[in-house]
């Protein structure tokens, strides 16, 4: 019985110019949504370090009775 498949490399060729298609793509949605994810990120970061910051200090409370000796 013969072979009648060609290998992947024959009927799909791989060049340079298929791989690099969308290295320079530029994308205005893209770049905007990630811009806002980025501050929305920054800002609730900012919220939270605020938030610990503005704590007071860690301090021991007092030691209880536990009824050991």
């Amino acid at each position: 019985m013969t072979r009648t498949t060609m290998k992947a490399e024959a009927v799909h060729p791989e060049d340079e110019a298929t791989s690099y298609f969308f290295d320079n793509w530029f994308d205005p949605i893209e770049v905007g949504l990630r811009e806002r994810v980025r501050g929305f990120i920054e800002t609730m970061l900012e919220t939270e370090l605020d938030a610990v910051l503005a704590r007071r200090r860690y301090s021991r409370r007092p030691a209880a009775h536990c009824g050991r000796s």
